[in-house]
C-alpha cells in the first residue's frame, strides 16, 4: 500500500500542512511536488480538498502519482486549508522553497529527480521557484498566466480575500502597496527561460475562461529548450476537474523522470 505521512513544515515561522505519499516499494524514488492554485471559494480548513462532484482531490491524485512511482508531496500554501499565515504572492514562493528544502532531505527521495506540478497561480509560483532552485529537475505548468502585473484595487482585493479566509489577520498586509506589487515580481514571463536546460511541459485547456489559452503560447515563446506544449480540447481551468490533463501530466513525468531514471 502507498504510505501517507502528515507533517507541519516550517516556512519562515509559518507552519504548512503537508502530506507525503510514498510508493509501496523500496526507494529512493523520483519526487513530485503538487502546487495548488488560488482557492475558488471560502476555505473550509482541510488540506487541499474539494467537495465538487467530478473533482479528483489532491490526496487521491497524490496517491495515484505514488502508485506511478513518485514520492509525492501535497501541501497548503499559507492562508489556505490548515496552513497558517496570510496570502501574498511572494509568501507562496517562500512556502514552495521551504517545501523543497524539506523534501530534499527525505530519505525516500532521489534528489536528482524532482519535478514540480503547478496549477494556475501555483504554476506561476512553481516556475518562479524552479528558475532559482537548480535542484528542481523539471516543471509541469497547467493554466499558468504568462504575465502578472500589480494587483488592481488592492483594498477591494484584500477585503475579498478576508471573506475567502485566505487573509486572516486584521493588520495584514502591513504595506498594501508592496503587497499589491508582489505578483508582478514573480511574473512567469520573466523567469521561465531560466528553467532551461531542464524540461518544462506547458498544458492549457482551450475552454479555460479564467486564464486565456493565449497565455500558454506566450509562455512557450518565452521558455528555453527543452519544452513541450499541450492544448487540450474542452478542458477548463481547474486541474482536478480535468482527468485528460492529469493523464497528460502522468505520461510526461513518467517519460522524463521515471523511465529514463
Amino acid at each position: 500500500m502507498v504510505q501517507r505521512q502528515d507533517f507541519r513544515v516550517n516556512s519562515n515561522g509559518i507552519r504548512l500542512a503537508t502530506s507525503l505519499f510514498v510508493p509501496p516499494w523500496s526507494g529512493p524514488h523520483p519526487g513530485l511536488v503538487l502546487c495548488h492554485g488560488m482557492p475558488a471559494g471560502p476555505q473550509i480548513g482541510v488540506v487541499v480538498s474539494s467537495l465538487s462532484e467530478g473533482d479528483i482531490e489532491y490526496p487521491t491524485l497524490a496517491e495515484w502519482c505514488a502508485w506511478e512511482g513518485f514520492a509525492t508531496v501535497i501541501f497548503n500554501f499559507r492562508g489556505t486549508g490548515q496552513s497558517e499565515g496570510n496570502f501574498h504572492h511572494l509568501g507562496w514562493a517562500i512556502d514552495l522553497d521551504a517545501i523543497l528544502s524539506w523534501f530534499i532531505e527525505r530519505p525516500e527521495l532521489d534528489p536528482g529527480r524532482i519535478v514540480l506540478l503547478g496549477s494556475s497561480l501555483g504554476a506561476a509560483v512553481a516556475i518562479y521557484v524552479a528558475a532559482q532552485r537548480q535542484e528542481v529537475g523539471g516543471v509541469v505548468s497547467f493554466a499558468s498566466p504568462a504575465i502578472m502585473g500589480p494587483r488592481a484595487q488592492p483594498l477591494e482585493a484584500v477585503d475579498r480575500m478576508r471573506r475567502m479566509g485566505i487573509i486572516r489577520d486584521q493588520d495584514f498586509p502591513y504595506d498594501i502597496e508592496e503587497w499589491a506589487l508582489e505578483g508582478e515580481k514573480l511574473s512567469p514571463d520573466k523567469w521561465i527561460r531560466k528553467i532551461s536546460p531542464r524540461p518544462i511541459f506547458l498544458i492549457h485547456g482551450d475552454s479555460d475562461n479564467t486564464v486565456s489559452p493565449d497565455n500558454v503560447y506566450k509562455l512557450f515563446e518565452c521558455a528555453g529548450e527543452p519544452k513541450d506544449l499541450c492544448l487540450l480540447s474542452g478542458v477548463g481551468h481547474r486541474f482536478r476537474h480535468e482527468q485528460t490533463a492529469i493523464g497528460e501530466m502522468i505520461l510526461w513525468i513518467r517519460e522524463k523522470f521515471l523511465l529514463q531514471g
